[in-house]
């Protein structure tokens, strides 16, 4: 609840967030799924209102890692408790993935800390209900983001090229504007769906 609290101050009073940074790190070390959750929408609201912090908390993107992959390989301790359509704790990978975007960009070294795990995210989330298909967008907007292999995008891109098979015509607007802003990025893999688009 503090963790909350700070984020809201922050965002209301100005040069005052730097009396919180001390204690992201320990947020972020937490095992608990409650904790987590608040220390990275903190870490999210701090960047967001100082970009220029972005280099120092990039020394998380481990441990960011580590949460991620414990989720996605065997599952969080109790995961029954978090666990939504089969997805574990679905509101905390969108958070990490967010993070890390944010983390990422511009960073070759942080990128490739987390290249591994956005494509364990992208091969091992079954994108059959809403629940895997939001942990996969946000997994494809990571991986647009920041200075991933180019393998990483063809994968980002081909989710994006499902998502247009889809039924729902939200999940298809989704990849049409997702693919509009990847279309500068990586030309030939986004060309390949193209029968799909027209």
């Amino acid at each position: 609840k503090a963790a909350l609290c700070a984020m809201r101050i922050i965002r209301k009073v100005e040069e005052i967030e730097d009396k919180f940074n001390k204690k992201i790190g320990q947020l972020l070390e937490d095992r608990n799924h409650g904790v987590l959750l608040a220390g990275c929408s903190l870490l999210i609201t701090l960047l967001e209102v100082n970009p220029d912090y972005i280099k120092e908390f990039r020394r998380h993107v481990p441990t960011l890692v580590r949460s991620l992959r414990s989720m996605v390989t065997s599952g969080y301790s109790n995961a029954a408790e978090y666990d939504v359509a089969g997805i574990t704790d679905p509101f905390l990978q969108g958070r990490i993935l967010r993070l890390l975007r944010i983390l990422g960009k511009n960073s070759v070294q942080a990128s490739d800390d987390m290249n591994d795990i956005l494509a364990q995210v992208a091969t091992n989330t079954e994108g059959a209900k809403n629940t895997g298909n939001a942990i996969l967008y946000e997994c494809v907007l990571t991986i647009m983001s920041i200075e991933a292999e180019s393998g990483l995008r063809v994968l980002g891109i081909n989710i994006l090229g499902r998502f247009l098979l889809s039924r729902d015509n939200n999940i298809r607007y989704v990849a049409l504007s997702t693919l509009q802003q990847v279309v500068s990025v990586d030309m030939k893999a986004v060309q390949r769906h193209r029968a799909t688009i027209i």
